[in-house]
């Protein structure tokens, strides 16, 4: 989790100095980095979805407390795992949406017109590998809820209320 976290801030430098070279060829050299308008939407994926884990682990995510923070705690483990197991569920469905797509990119040899003929599934399966390790990370989450697995280092929600 923490690596995809690094790699995530790295490909945002990556992607900035993409964008500053680009910029500054087209502008006094006229001569932009090939296909940078594609390059940089295969980034995003990278850059948004790698850090998902890391901050699922960290139970990190924003929480929208308006009906719940009138509840008793004893509520909050189990209002936690119900987030956890719907939040599985959705993302798997996702998972496996995006899995077929990669698979139907490999398969076609689908690439995006340009200059690099770049292929299309990479930043597709970058995404699944994230969605993987995320779905992960909330089956972890979900079994700590649940009381079936040992809560890990990172704070619970329950913990931050006063």
């Amino acid at each position: 989790e923490r690596a995809f976290l690094m790699f995530s801030m790295l490909t945002i430098v990556i992607l900035l100095a993409l964008i500053c070279i680009s910029v500054t060829g087209r502008t006094f050299f006229n001569l932009p980095i090939p296909d940078d308008v594609v390059l940089a939407e295969n980034l995003m994926p990278l850059i948004v979805a790698l850090p998902f884990a890391y901050a699922t682990a960290r139970r990190g995510h924003i929480e929208v407390e308006v009906f719940t923070s009138w509840l008793p705690k004893q509520f909050f483990r189990p209002l936690s795992a119900f987030a956890h197991l719907l939040a599985l569920l959705i993302f798997s469905g996702i998972l496996w949406c995006v899995w077929i797509g990669v698979l139907k990119d490999l398969d076609s040899g689908q690439y995006y017109e340009g200059e690099l003929a770049l292929p299309v599934w990479p930043a597709k399966l970058v995404f699944v590998i994230a969605l993987a390790l995320f779905c992960l990370r909330l089956l972890l989450n979900l079994l700590e809820d649940l009381g079936l697995k040992k809560a890990s280092t990172a704070e619970h929600p329950a913990e931050h209320i006063s």
